[in-house]
C-alpha cells in the first residue's frame, strides 16, 4: 500500500531543459574532480556558473554476483568522464501506463535524455551554480532528492530552480521492488551482519557517503545536508531517519506524504502482521523464488542472480503475496527495530523536519491501495485485513461509511487521505516534538484547475510541481500568477529549510513549530494560514491499532516496547 504508483505521476517530473551541447574539449568551468576521476558537466542555462553533472556513478553496478549485496566501490577511471547524460532507471514493476509516457518523454527531453531500465543504475546528478567555490570556504547547503515509487531520479525537475535558490541540488537512484528489499535465507546466510533485504536503504547511505566525500567539489556543504522525498520517497527518509548506519550524513529531513513510522515492516525471521501481508521477510524471497521457478537448494541464489532483471521485478503483478510494498526489512542491522517503535522511543535522527500531506491524497490511489475497483465489499476486506482486530476496522467503517458501491470511492478517498497519508506525518511531527525536536507541519490544499486533473482536487504529489516550477502544458496549461507565487513560496520554505534548518525567512508567512497541544499545521493553498490538523479526532483509533500491532511483535520475543518516553 506504501509504495505509491500513479499512472500519472510521471509527468509531475518531466521538463524540457535544453543542455549545451557537448563541448569538444574541457572547459576548466566545468570540471570537478571528486574521488573516482575527474568529471566534466554541462550547462543546465545561460548563466556561466549555471553547471550541472548527471550520470555521476556512486557504487559499482549492482549486477551478476553484486546483486542483493550492499553497494561496493566505484572503481576509479582515467582522463575526463562526460557527465551529460542520465544514467538508467533502476528496475521495478512495470506501471502498465507507461509505455505511452516512455515515448512522450523521450521525444520531450533532449538531447541527452535516453530513457531505459538498467540493473546499472547507481548513480546520482547534481546542479551547482557554485562550483568555482569547490576550492574555497564559500559552501552551499545539499539539498538531496530521494525518489518514490514509479519515479526516477531525474524526473523532479527541480534542479535548475532550486540550484538557482542558493543550495547544491542533487538527485539520486536507489534499487526499489524486488532487487533492492528482497531478503532470503541464503542472502542472510552469505551475509556478514546476518541481514538481507535493505539494498535499497544502503545505496541511499553509500550515496549521502559519497556527498560527505564529494560535494565540496560542487561547492557544497556536507555539513549542511537536507534529504527530501515524496511519497515512498518519503518513507525512504523516514527509514534513513530510523538507521543507525545514516546518522550524521543529514541535518535536516522533509517527508511528504508519507512516514514510517505508523506501520509494520516485515520482520527478517520473525512471522508479522505487517502492513500488506503475513510471515516473514524471508518467506516473502521464498515465495519470489518459487514464482520463478527455482527450487530450494545449494545452487538457489545462483540461478536467483541469473534471471534477467525484468523477469524478476514482474513476478509481483503476478502473486499479490510477493510484494515489496512497504520496501524495508527489520534485518538487525540497517533497520534494527521497527521504525514505529525506534520513534515512539526517541531514538529516531535528531534533526529538524518538515512534514506534511495533501488534501485529497486518495484521490489517485483508490484502486492501488485496494488491489481492484471501490466496492463496498472490497473497502470491507481491507478494512478487515489491515487492522486486523475487528473491533478497529467496524469503528473506521463508522467513521468513514458506505452504503452500497456507488458512494464507496468517496468514502474510501477520505480514509485513505487520513489514514495513510494525513496519519502518516502527523505521527512524526508528535515524535519528533516529544524527542525535542523541532517539526513544522503542512497541508497542501491548492487544487488542481486543469480538465485533465478534474475531481482530483489537491491529489497526491501535486505539490512537487510546486517544488520544481514547471508544468506539464499539455495537461495543465500555463502556470499563472497564482500558480508562480505559489511556487515561490514552497522553494522559499524548502531552501530556507536546507539553509537554516528553520523554513521561516523574509517574506514568507510565518510557520511555527508545531506543538502536539496546539496541533495547528499551516495550510498551502489559495490561502496561506495557521488551522487545526483535519480530522485529528479520527486518528486515535489508528495509532492504537499500530500499538496492537507492536505489542504482538515485541511479546513474540523480538523487538523492544514500543511505549513512548515520557
Amino acid at each position: 500500500m506504501r509504495s505509491v504508483t500513479r499512472f500519472w505521476l510521471p509527468l509531475f517530473f518531466l521538463c524540457c531543459v535544453r543542455l549545451a551541447p557537448a563541448q569538444s574539449h574541457s572547459d576548466s568551468s566545468l570540471l570537478a574532480a571528486i574521488d573516482s576521476g575527474l568529471l566534466e558537466g554541462v550547462p543546465f542555462g545561460s548563466a556561466r556558473d549555471e553547471v550541472m553533472f548527471l550520470g555521476i556513478p556512486y557504487a559499482a553496478p549492482p549486477t551478476g554476483d553484486r546483486r542483493w549485496k550492499p553497494p561496493q566501490p566505484v572503481d576509479k577511471w582515467q582522463g575526463t568522464r562526460k557527465a551529460n547524460r542520465y544514467s538508467g532507471d533502476c528496475y521495478e514493476a512495470e506501471d502498465p501506463h507507461s509505455d505511452d509516457l516512455t515515448k512522450e518523454m523521450v521525444q520531450t527531453i533532449d538531447p541527452y535524455f535516453t530513457y531505459r531500465h538498467d540493473e546499472d543504475c547507481l548513480y546520482l546528478n547534481v546542479w551547482t551554480t557554485n562550483l568555482q567555490a569547490g576550492h574555497s570556504d564559500a559552501k552551499l547547503p545539499v539539498m538531496v532528492w530521494i525518489h518514490g515509487s514509479q519515479q526516477a531520479a531525474q524526473f523532479l525537475p527541480a534542479g535548475p530552480t532550486l540550484a538557482r535558490k542558493g543550495v547544491v541540488f542533487v538527485s539520486t537512484n536507489y534499487r526499489v521492488g524486488a532487487l533492492g528489499f528482497m531478503a532470503h535465507p541464503a542472502l542472510t546466510a552469505e551475509s556478514p551482519h546476518h541481514a538481507s533485504g535493505n539494498y535499497g536503504i544502503l545505496d541511499l547511505i553509500a550515496s549521502l557517503e559519497w556527498i560527505q566525500h564529494n560535494i565540496s567539489k560542487f561547492g557544497g556543504d556536507p555539513a549542511r545536508v537536507t534529504i527530501f522525498g515524496e511519497s515512498s520517497g518519503g518513507m525512504m527518509v523516514c527509514f534513513l531517519m530510523s538507521s543507525p548506519s545514516a546518522q550524521g550524513l543529514f541535518q535536516q529531513a522533509v517527508m511528504e506524504s508519507l512516514g514510517c513510522a505508523d506501520t509494520i515492516s516485515p520482520e527478517l525471521k520473525t512471522p508479522s502482521h505487517y502492513e500488506s501481508g503475513v510471515g516473514t521477510a524471508e518467506d516473502i524471497g521464498l515465495r519470489l523464488m518459487r514464482d520463478l521457478g527455482i527450487a530450494d537448494g545449494p545452487d538457489a541464489l545462483a540461478k536467483l542472480r541469473a534471471k534477467g532483471p525484468r523477469e524478476t521485478t514482474d513476478v509481483p503483478n503476478h502473486d499479490s503475496s510477493v510484494n515489496f510494498d512497504i520496501e524495508s526489512v527489520i534485518d538487525g542491522w540497517v533497520l534494527p527495530a521497527q521504525p514505529a517503535t525506534i520513534f515512539a522511543q526517541g531514538r529516531q535522527a535528531k534533526v529538524p523536519v518538515i512534514v506534511g500531506s495533501n488534501a485529497d491524497e486518495g484521490t489517485t490511489t483508490v484502486e492501488e491501495t485496494l488491489h481492484g475497483p471501490p466496492t463496498l465489499a472490497n473497502y470491507k476486506a481491507f478494512l478487515k485485513s489491515e487492522f486486523v482486530n475487528d473491533a478497529d476496522a467496524d469503528e473506521i467503517f463508522r467513521m468513514y461509511p458506505a452504503t452500497s458501491d456507488a458512494d464507496t470511492r468517496a468514502a474510501f478517498i477520505a480514509f485513505d487521505t487520513d489514514y495513510e497519508f494525513g496519519n502518516s506525518v502527523r505521527v512524526i511531527a508528535k515524535h519528533m516534538a516529544r524527542a525535542g525536536q523541532k517539526a513544522w507541519m503542512y497541508y497542501f490544499s491548492y487544487p488542481a484547475r486543469a480538465k485533465f486533473y478534474e475531481g482530483t482536487g489537491a491529489f497526491h504529489g501535486i505539490e512537487l510541481k510546486f517544488l520544481s516550477g514547471w508544468f506539464y502544458p499539455s495537461h495543465w496549461g500555463r502556470s499563472d500568477v497564482e500558480d508562480r507565487k505559489l511556487v515561490d513560496l514552497m522553494t522559499g520554505y524548502w531552501t530556507q529549510f536546507a539553509k537554516t534548518g528553520d523554513p521561516n525567512g523574509s517574506g514568507l508567512p510565518p510557520w511555527p513549530v508545531y506543538d502536539p497541544k496546539a496541533d495547528l499545521l499551516l495550510e498551502i493553498g489559495h490561502e496561506v494560514k495557521l488551522r487545526p490538523t483535519p480530522h485529528a479526532d479520527r486518528f486515535a483509533v489508528f495509532e492504537r491499532s499500530l500499538n496492537s500491532r507492536l505489542a504482538s511483535i515485541s511479546t513474540s520475543g523480538k523487538g523492544p516496547d514500543p511505549t513512548p518516553q515520557k
